[in-house]
């Protein structure tokens, strides 16, 4: 579906922490991650430098996680990984 679906898949789906909005946390979770060449998500990792906390990390790995089964990268043809860094953002309204 392409990143705007992506990216209301991920909009649908965090739900944000309790303890952060008691907290008034507010930020980025910026986490890289693969899709390896059967387009299933693997290897993530969180890259922020000074964490968020109060759930939001786990949050954000919880949503990529679930994420449906990708269409891998094409290389000439040939299905490879493809590594991406991707911003969640958390904000109260």
């Amino acid at each position: 579906g392409g990143e705007s679906d992506m990216m209301n898949f991920i909009a649908k789906n965090v739900v944000y922490p309790k303890k952060a909005i008691a907290n008034g946390i507010e930020g980025t979770v910026r986490i890289k991650f693969t899709v390896d060449s059967r387009g299933y998500v693997k290897d993530l990792e969180i890259i922020n430098k000074d964490k968020l906390g109060y759930g939001c990390e786990e949050e954000a790995l919880r949503v990529i996680r679930i994420m449906p089964r990708w269409n891998p990268g094409l290389q000439n043809g040939t299905p490879v990984p493809v590594y991406f860094n991707l911003p969640i953002k958390f904000r109260l309204y």
